[in-house]
């Protein structure tokens, strides 16, 4: 994908060169998390307990040389207590002591609702937690296309190729598709329904590099199965007592399989966090069978992603606009073992 970056930053060139209005319209983005991880009771020899601490900093530049185009690009900086020899055994995403590109991206308003991103970025689906981890950087084309259907309604259709880009020179491709219908939008009762399919492709050097993790694997270390997958969503917002209650269904299957393969997650949020001196209280259930999902591309705040069940509770407070700070607690159980592990996060994280 070295080809793309270099697109990308040619076609920046080319539009400084032809933009008619103010080629300095840049705006720097990026965030700072310090957390503190606490593990016990895993179901393995070694290590079974422990602790460590993280530091992730990104920080990047959005340039708007012309309303109709944006270019970004960002770096990512992490560090640990823990070295990267542990990736691999603590189920990680991301290496724990790495500095990467976060994104670099090209996005074109075509008009009437139509943009076009290509690049590195956050997907720019969204799906539940159990099937796409947000700190990943997926590599592709994109086109997003808003339909509005009423005064506080619209539907959003959205569809892409992309290369997962994960870890270890990763060459899975995922091509997805998601139409996303918004009801009574800045109400107080708003409701949201989305489906989306997502099919993965080559993914056999994930396999070889040890990220089938939960999943099960074949007799020559790939995956047994393949993983066609739909994730539908249901989310109702409910804003009448002076902050937000949200609610959150999901629902995942991979249709590629007979059995096994089935998901269910449910949110309920009271506040937010986001905000200067706002308190967020939350909880979440999970259950996964073992072939509903890619566990290598599922949230790592979990510690099993597929093949368990598993709820968490979190509290978070708004210092300020832009820091916050949030305390969250895990317990899952995977299928195979008669007990729980338990995790808990503490999380300080400043947003420019």
């Amino acid at each position: 994908m070295l080809r793309l970056h270099v697109f990308i930053l040619s076609a920046g060139i080319a539009a400084g060169a032809f933009a008619q209005e103010d080629p300095s319209a840049f705006e720097p983005y990026g965030d700072v998390r310090l957390r503190g991880d606490f593990v016990r009771d895993l179901p393995r020899p070694v290590d079974p307990d422990f602790d460590r601490g993280t530091v992730r900093a990104r920080a990047g530049v959005r340039w708007l040389p012309h309303d109709a185009l944006e270019f970004g690009a960002a770096l990512k900086i992490n560090l640990s207590t823990d070295g990267n020899d542990k990736t691999r055994v603590n189920l990680d995403n991301e290496k724990a002591d790495d500095v990467l590109l976060d994104e670099a991206y090209m996005l074109v308003h075509l008009g009437a609702g139509t943009d076009l991103l290509v690049g590195q970025s956050a997907f720019p689906l969204r799906l539940s937690p159990m099937l796409w981890d947000q700190d990943l950087r997926p590599q592709g084309v994109s086109v997003r296309h808003a339909i509005p259907t009423g005064d506080f309604s619209s539907l959003e259709l959205m569809g892409g190729l992309f290369l997962g880009n994960h870890l270890y020179g990763d060459e899975s491709t995922i091509r997805a598709v998601q139409a996303t219908f918004a009801l009574n939008e800045g109400m107080p009762l708003a409701w949201r329904f989305s489906l989306a399919w997502l099919d993965f492709s080559a993914l056999d050097e994930l396999a070889r590099e040890g990220l089938v993790r939960t999943n099960l694997p074949a007799a020559d270390g790939t995956y047994a199965d393949d993983f066609r997958i739909a994730n539908a969503r249901v989310g109702v917002t409910l804003s009448k007592f002076g902050f937000p209650v949200r609610l959150q269904l999901d629902a995942v299957r991979n249709v590629s399989v007979g059995s096994d393969g089935f998901a269910a997650r449910g949110d309920l949020i009271f506040g937010d966090s986001r905000r200067r001196h706002g308190l967020e209280l939350g909880g979440a259930w999970q259950r996964v069978q073992r072939e509903a999902l890619i566990a290598a591309f599922a949230d790592d705040d979990w510690w099993f992603r597929t093949r368990m069940r598993g709820g968490s509770i979190w509290a978070g407070y708004g210092i300020t606009d832009s820091l916050r700070v949030r305390i969250s607690g895990f317990t899952e159980r995977r299928d195979d073992v008669p007990d729980h592990n338990w995790r808990a996060l503490m999380d300080l994280q400043w947003s420019l």
